[in-house]
């Protein structure tokens, strides 16, 4: 009896201490149906264009788990700001991370070829073209983590404080706000780039640091530069954009239940994508709106001149071409990734007549009235 009795304790007191050290112990993602917390960094403000789809993004995958996945989210630079975005999802800073191509020039080379000057018309074209480059491509240069998505902004335009830009001559002594290719593109019109950071720039335009910026209407608006800017050139012809990614943690990605993995990759494909797309193209509406009523004056290249600002944009394809040949790809592969984006581009701008979708830029039939 007394045998019995004391085995009894025992196997009584290893359950008691099984369960303390489960219940100490918090569940990592895919642990049954237990909630899953994701942290989703983002350095756009919070109430922007850019900002807001963040927490769309959360809200839908609440909503479509059933509860089951919680996204922080921390817009704004609160936790990780642009250029330590990606190093910060590898790192497990955040689990989710947006950013910039171009705040960590070099990096990404292959994807960086979307942010070459190829003729992107507008937001609503150049978000799907680089979606299906991502599907036709898979830069293994983002294989540390598990990417979602790549997206863009509208298409740039010079965008100046004192000096109206009417032709590349007119870029000269004047220094804009550029990064990576846009930067590129800056200086082969004739500027000084400066990679000045967005949330940084309004006060060096102010200031009177920076002369302007290559960058879309939109940001009139998203980060106030309307405030203290008068004039804008419409490039847009020259087709050049921001390219976005958002990515995932890879450990992460991998723990989580195979049916979550499932829903937010049919989620992103099937809706995130072209809110994605519907937000760029909407602000970039709203920011020349803002232009217009603000009393901008809108210049818009002459089309006898239009060759002459090609002809420099496309020595910034042919620099990238032979860097990337340097770093060991043919030139028919590189060839190859240009030729496929502005097969999309076309096929998008057919899709976006077809569907009636206005713009702020691109041909006559898809501008906004």
């Amino acid at each position: 009896m007394k045998r019995t009795f004391w085995l009894n304790l025992l196997v009584l007191g290893l359950v008691l201490v099984l369960l303390s050290g489960c219940a100490g112990r918090q569940a990592s993602p895919g642990a049954g149906d237990e909630k899953i917390t994701l942290r989703f960094a983002n350095y756009f403000p919070g109430e922007s264009g850019p900002g807001k789809i963040g927490s769309v993004f959360a809200e839908d995958i609440k909503a479509l788990t059933g509860g089951r996945v919680e996204v922080e989210y921390y817009p704004g630079g609160m936790l990780l700001g642009p250029d330590k975005m990606y190093d910060g999802v590898m790192e497990g800073i955040a689990d989710i991370g947006l950013s910039n191509l171009a705040y960590t020039f070099g990096r990404f080379k292959v994807t960086e070829v979307l942010d070459l000057p190829l003729g992107f018309p507008n937001a609503w074209v150049a978000n799907h073209v680089v979606s299906d480059f991502l599907k036709e491509y898979m830069p293994k240069e983002f294989e540390d983590t598990h990417i979602l998505t790549l997206h863009t902004s509208p298409a740039n335009n010079i965008i100046t404080v004192k000096v109206p830009v009417r032709k590349p001559e007119d870029l000269k002594g004047l220094t804009l706000r550029g990064t990576g290719y846009i930067a590129k593109l800056v200086e082969a019109l004739g500027g000084t780039a400066r990679p000045v950071s967005m949330p940084e720039a309004y006060d060096n335009l102010s200031k009177g640091v920076i002369d302007g910026l290559l960058v879309p209407y939109e940001t009139t608006k998203t980060f106030r530069y309307g405030e203290v800017t008068n004039y804008v050139t419409e490039v847009w012809p020259l087709g050049q954009v921001y390219t976005f990614y958002l990515t995932m943690n890879k450990n992460i990605w991998e723990k989580l239940p195979a049916d979550v993995q499932d829903i937010i990759t049919k989620y992103i494909e099937d809706e995130y994508q072209e809110k994605l797309a519907q937000m760029w193209n909407g602000i970039d509406i709203d920011g020349k709106k803002y232009a217009i009523e603000s009393g901008y004056e809108i210049i818009e290249i002459a089309p006898g001149e239009l060759a002459t600002w090609q002809n420099l944009a496309n020595n910034v394809i042919k620099d990238y071409t032979a860097s990337m040949v340097s770093a060991g790809y043919s030139e028919a592969e590189v060839n190859g990734w240009i030729s496929f984006i502005r097969e999309r581009i076309d096929y998008w701008s057919g899709k976006q007549i077809e569907l009636g979708i206005k713009s702020s830029t691109g041909v006559d039939e898809v501008l906004f009235q």
